[in-house]
């Protein structure tokens, strides 16, 4: 049997893409920030309804901005907005690990701000790679490319989740302190916002998408596909549901409902961030078996049955299974759906669809990190993560409806 990938020589262009993602992966989806961020500004003083109104902030920032994303994207190009997104990144998450140092007065309005100036460079980059890479890669390697990405970012991110749980306590001796005190952490997120810099350059040393900008000329004269836009944006607000309940508040729920170690909460993050390799290199074998839509249904609706689980077993081994679980079937989804609402519309509207689903997604991210904040003191954990389940089921259950005569005339031309 021949592996999948062994006969796919990636670009120079791809492998330096590749890299950035990496990076990205090791710092802010799902390494280093996403481990201690919450823990931080627990460390300072917050309770949890202001972490809730801090993740929620920055999710309504970036789907805010994914729209404007996509059309600077258009206008300056996909490579050069990336290259400004990585850069505000490095700034507002930069300052934001400052935090501690700043005046207790104003600090609430220091955090909302560097916290969304940061996801405004995730925006950036997040909205123009799916673009960018569609227009790098050619048909017969794009499912194999997507996939190293979709396995690239958790493999880069179970090494930041590792570092992140080892590292503050390293400090804490060092520096002759506890986990208890915010210090450990602003020095662990300041060398993860320095991290991302070698980003800028990689992505520098690339070039613009010539395929991309060629097709775009030839599909010029075709209407912008509202329906199909709209349709996919709203379904995305569902699909995402369970997996910000899961991913904003699991490091608290570990922390403070089941009293789990630091390093533990760690190993769990790292975890999922290491199950989501194979998950996101299984991609080929999955469109090949199943075909894309079929993909996308099943992985969402496996999601929001781990969710359930999670929900209902208050457990740290069953939290930890179910937690390492979503964030594999994650991968899968993610890089599923971008190629499915890629491959949905031509070339010139695929920034304007990745726009617009990520301005969906942010808001699904935004609503619930709000309506944690409060849930949780009134109800508690399970009834956020019943509310994430349901949701993200009825995501699986409205896409499958929706999608169920998918058109493929008209896919050589979208290519």
């Amino acid at each position: 049997m021949t592996f999948p990938f062994s006969h796919i020589h990636f670009s120079r262009d791809v492998r330096l893409y590749l890299l950035a993602s990496a990076l990205f992966g090791f710092v802010l989806f799902g390494g280093i920030y996403p481990l201690l961020y919450n823990l931080y500004l627990l460390r300072l003083g917050y309770n949890m309804q202001f972490v809730g109104w801090a993740n929620a902030t920055g999710a309504l920032f970036f789907a805010l901005f994914s729209l404007p994303s996509g059309v600077l994207g258009g206008r300056w190009g996909s490579r050069f907005t990336m290259v400004i997104g990585i850069c505000v990144a490095v700034v507002g998450f930069g300052l934001l690990s400052q935090a501690e140092l700043i005046a207790a007065t104003v600090r609430d309005v220091f955090v909302l701000a560097t916290y969304s100036l940061g996801v405004i460079g995730i925006a950036l980059f997040i909205v123009n790679g799916t673009p960018y890479l569609m227009g790098i890669t050619s048909l017969v390697e794009r499912d194999r490319v997507f996939a190293v990405q979709a396995a690239l970012m958790p493999l880069s991110g179970f090494v930041g989740s590792m570092l992140g749980g080892i590292l503050p306590g390293y400090l804490a001796e060092m520096l002759d302190t506890s986990l208890a005190r915010p210090a450990v952490y602003r020095y662990t997120l300041c060398f993860g916002a320095l991290c991302l810099i070698p980003a800028i350059f990689a992505l520098l040393a690339t070039r613009d998408a010539q395929v991309e900008r060629k097709q775009e000329i030839v599909s010029n004269a075709a209407p912008l596909p509202l329906t199909a836009m709209i349709l996919t944006a709203l379904i995305s607000v569902l699909h995402v549901a369970g997996e910000a309940a899961a991913r904003t508040f699991f490091n608290v729920y570990m922390d403070e409902e089941l009293n789990v170690d630091l390093s533990l909460i760690g190993v769990q993050l790292a975890g999922g961030q290491l199950l989501a390799v194979p998950a996101a290199l299984s991609l080929p074998f999955f469109f090949a078996r199943f075909g894309i839509r079929r993909t996308v249904g099943m992985v969402t609706a496996v999601t929001a049955l781990l969710l359930l689980c999670m929900a209902l077993v208050s457990n740290w081994l069953v939290a930890g299974f179910c937690f390492v679980g979503i964030m594999a079937l994650t991968a899968l989804r993610r890089s599923a759906f971008a190629i499915f609402h890629q491959e949905l519309v031509a070339v010139r509207w695929r920034t304007a669809m990745s726009g617009a689903v990520a301005m969906m997604s942010g808001m699904g991210y935004s609503a619930m990190a709000l309506g944690g904040g409060y849930m949780i003191p009134a109800a508690g954990y399970s009834r956020l993560f019943l509310t994430g389940a349901a949701l993200t089921g009825m995501g699986a259950f409205l896409f499958w409806i929706c999608f169920q005569r998918r058109q493929k005339a008209s896919a050589d031309e979208r290519r």
